[in-house]
Order: structure tokens, then C-alpha cells, then sequence
């Protein structure tokens, strides 16, 4: 993934998480906060470390070519 793409979805995890949690605070189950602030950076986490999973687009004739060489 472009480093471009992960730090608009870090940007976009960090603005999610801070409105969630105003929202908790103000309105809802301020318990819930917790579970907010463990959750954020884990998300952000597995952004940054997890590899992209890269698939190899093949199609039945081609596999089915390589079967009988």
C-alpha cells in the first residue's frame, strides 16, 4: 500500500477516534473511551506493520496451459 494511502487512513483512524470519543464523553458510556484508546492505535498499528497481501491474478486457461508443458 502507497505510503500516501496509510497516512490518510492513520489521519482518518486519529480524526474517527477523537470524534468517538467526544461523542462518549459528552453524550454516551464514558466507559467506552477505554476501549477507544486501545482500539485507535492498534488500527494504526496493523496499518503500518501488516504487509499489503499480494495475489497472482491468474486465469483456468493459462493455469491449465502450464499443467500440460
Amino acid at each position: 500500500m502507497p505510503i500516501k494511502i496509510k497516512i490518510f487512513l492513520t489521519t482518518y483512524v486519529i480524526l474517527v477516534a477523537i470524534g468517538a470519543i467526544l461523542f462518549e464523553n459528552f453524550l454516551g458510556d464514558r466507559s467506552l473511551i477505554l476501549s477507544l484508546i486501545a482500539l485507535a492505535p492498534l488500527m494504526i498499528i496493523g496499518i503500518w506493520i501488516f504487509p499489503e497481501v499480494v495475489t497472482k491474478k491468474t486465469t483456468a486457461g493459462e493455469e491449465e496451459n502450464n499443467n500440460q508443458d
